[in-house]
């Protein structure tokens, strides 16, 4: 049997909503032994109705809740597979004791918590070094754990406004627009996973364990270094454009044939105008005065706009985009999510992974954007009901007998029932 390519490695999971989940499903594909901690007082805000403090609404199979939502959510279900996940109450003592016996058998600590509120709990990496000296711990805090702002909170749109990518989104003379969804937790998630290996990788070069501090703004700021930079060195603040391009002309997105159906091509040099030409039947497009070059193009845009336009309004936007292709213009469909599940391209790699929860029936789910050829990733197992595994672990992982296991139960640390607890009013 194929050895997976981080089998060995063995992560608890204290991480919510989208970036933190995200990071550590990538792992679990992977390989790695991914243990998710929650608890029926504090869920996951992914597990929608579960989550006493509320949280942002959740998608359910059919539209229906169900008896126990929290296991159906579409948000957790997505973001969770291939882990285990234990119900445990960090609130009481002896679930921060329980935390710290897996501590002393996993290799990795994820959390995406307020900066402090580990430490708070008795779990900051000060505490944890304690427990099992070589341990990697990764915060996925807002701002970081240092500076003025160290304690606030955030969510992928706000974080958008803060770390300035908003002030080049948008169209040209608009307000600052988000992107439409929580576009830094992505970024964040992938980026998290090469801290992760990086930090493995040293502590098997050193011996040494390590705290990665990652603040969630400074790495979405970190994607619009194009508009810094512009700024120190040229004194220019960059706005919103559109859907044109600073450098290349001309760049949009085109009306096709179809319900909402449209291409998005970007013109980079006089060569592709040229082709373009020819595709579009305007061979004499190449010679106008007006689109002579890149910066004539850019002058007359909207005239460009125009005669595109024009010819891909009467057009299919997959049979434009494959004769644009044809001769090395970029251009692509602006796909929708319905048409991305037939699409040809990515169920030929196998983009799809269609899998079966036990309480969220049967659906398609996305997979990974990368493939290994000698230890393929994969979906290993289900996104986890809440507290699946919880004596699984303790037992396991933990080293804890029946009796231990009873007796915390007994106290409501392991419940897996949001019901069933009453939510604390902070």
């Amino acid at each position: 049997m194929t050895r997976m390519a981080l089998e060995g490695l063995r992560i608890l999971d204290v991480t919510h909503v989208w970036a933190g989940p995200m990071c550590t499903r990538l792992l679990g594909d992977m390989g790695a032994d991914v243990i998710k901690v929650e608890s029926a007082r504090r869920t996951d805000t992914g597990r929608g109705e579960a989550n006493p403090r509320g949280g942002p609404g959740s998608t359910y199979p059919d539209g229906i809740p169900g008896e126990r939502p929290w296991n159906r959510a579409a948000h957790v279900n997505e973001r969770n597979r291939s882990k285990r996940d234990i119900c445990l109450d960090l609130t009481h003592p002896r679930g921060i004791e329980a935390f710290k016996r897996l501590v002393a058998n996993c290799d990795v600590v994820v959390e995406s918590f307020r900066s402090g509120v580990m430490a708070r709990f008795g779990l900051g990496y000060r505490d944890l070094v304690k427990v099992k000296p070589d341990i990697i711990m990764v915060s996925l805090s807002s701002q970081g754990s240092t500076g003025p702002e160290s304690s606030y909170g955030s969510f992928g749109a706000t974080l958008e406004q803060t770390a300035g990518l908003a002030s080049v989104t948008g169209y040209l003379g608009g307000d600052p627009t988000t992107s439409g969804t929580f576009f830094p937790d992505p970024v964040v998630a992938v980026m998290s996973v090469g801290l992760i290996l990086a930090a493995v990788r040293q502590r098997q070069t050193t011996g040494r364990g390590t705290y990665v501090d990652l603040s969630q703004r400074e790495a979405t700021t970190s994607i619009i270094g194009e508009a810094i930079m512009d700024y120190t060195m040229n004194g220019r603040a960059m706005g919103p454009i559109g859907n044109r391009d600073r450098v290349f002309a001309p760049q949009g997105i085109y009306p096709c044939t179809g319900d909402d159906m449209w291409i998005v091509i970007s013109v980079r040099s006089d060569a592709e105008w040229a082709a373009l030409a020819n595709v579009i039947g305007q061979p004499g497009l190449a010679e106008d005065a007006r689109f002579a070059d890149v910066v004539a193009r850019r002058a007359h845009h909207d005239d460009a706009d125009a005669i595109i336009g024009a010819w891909t309004a009467t057009r299919d936007a997959f049979a434009v985009m494959a004769a644009l292709q044809a001769v090395h213009v970029p251009a692509g469909v602006a796909e929708q999510g319905a048409h991305l599940l037939e699409d040809p391209h990515l169920n030929a790699r196998g983009f799809w992974e269609t899998v079966t929860h036990p309480e969220a029936g049967t659906a398609p789910f996305l997979s990974r954007p990368f493939q290994f050829s000698k230890t393929p990733g994969a979906t290993r197992r289900h996104a986890p009901l809440l507290g699946e595994h919880t004596e699984e672990v303790l037992r396991e992982v933990g080293g804890m007998s029946d009796a231990e296991i009873a007796e915390l139960a007994a106290l409501g640390i392991t419940e897996n029932n949001p019901r069933a607890v009453v939510a604390s009013p902070d």
